[in-house]
């Protein structure tokens, strides 16, 4: 189902939300592109109260024409020292999203040839819950209480990690175990892979 009518009244309380989980913004990058025109989305970086954590969430792209059960908005979460390459992410995500028209289901992702960051084996992002937040952050109600909007995270995940999970019967629940199994730092962008 596609949500190019979605009345923003619904979304009032999404920025409260996601301040709630995930900390309070600290500045943004608008929709405007450097070569002119708009890519459908703006940026809002969230800087977390407790953990060294900062969050690269989009904002826009529930109003684009995208196939997804609920709109959805995208979230990449790193090192505060690793917070451009986030925002980074959140853009190709969300603009390959719009381009597509199609959303991520928890357990896909997006897998590219290359790293997607010079200098790390971050190759694949995969869609899931976000792992530092409570379970109610990923679906947003409006204030009927209905579900409004799908808050997908993208955990940046290397080549051989992305390998793990397809032979795995594409269960991240494999890589999940061995992340905690090797304390595996998963805000780290420049990490070394865990399998």
């Amino acid at each position: 189902m596609t949500y190019p009518h979605a009345d923003p009244s619904r979304f009032d309380g999404l920025l409260p939300h996601v301040e709630r989980h995930l900390g309070p913004v600290t500045h943004g990058q608008g929709p405007e592109l450097p070569e002119g025109g708009n890519r459908g989305f703006a940026i809002g970086f969230h800087a977390h109260p407790r953990l060294r954590m900062i969050s690269a969430a989009t904002t826009g792209v529930r109003f684009q024409r995208v196939d997804a059960p609920l709109p959805q908005e995208y979230v990449v979460s790193a090192g505060p020292e690793h917070e451009e390459e986030a925002g980074y992410l959140a853009h190709v995500i969300a603009s390959g999203v719009i381009e597509r028209a199609r959303g991520y289901p928890y357990g896909g992702g997006y897998l590219n040839a290359e790293p997607l960051i010079p200098g790390t084996g971050i190759a694949f992002l995969l869609a899931a819950g976000h792992p530092f937040a409570d379970a109610e952050f990923d679906l947003y109600r409006d204030e009927q209480g209905e579900p409004a909007l799908q808050l997908v995270t993208l955990l940046p995940c290397t080549s051989a990690e992305f390998e793990f999970v397809h032979a795995h019967d594409d269960d991240p629940e494999a890589l999940f175990e061995r992340w905690r199994d090797r304390d595996t730092d998963i805000l780290d962008l420049y990490r070394a892979s865990a399998v």
